[in-house]
């Protein structure tokens, strides 16, 4: 699936997930941000549901099917990460039907 993504550039609606757009404002913003965690992180989605959480690809994975790390935004002591992109888009394919 995240083959597909990358070559088409095509992605499913997965409200309240939206893709990062590497080129927005947003998306330097992210990149910001996520130098900050001490992790080598590559921002991809957002979720605008309260949590506000970005999804990133795990950069020092070189799998070609990286871990996705969550970096929580609000402060508070939630950790959580996906297996891979394809476990991270089931879960907000979840997340945009309603839980």
């Amino acid at each position: 699936m995240l083959e597909r993504f990358a070559q088409t550039g095509e992605h499913p609606f997965l409200y309240p997930w939206w893709f990062v757009d590497a080129e927005s404002e947003a998306g330097a913003l992210f990149f910001d941000i996520r130098q900050n965690d001490g992790r080598n992180l590559i921002p991809f989605a957002k979720v605008d549901d309260g949590r506000g959480d970005l999804a990133c690809f795990d950069g020092d994975d070189g799998s070609g099917n990286p871990r996705v790390l969550m970096l929580v935004l609000d402060g508070s002591d939630r950790f959580y990460n996906f297996m891979d992109f394809d476990d991270w888009l089931l879960a907000a394919k979840k997340d945009a039907n309603g839980g």
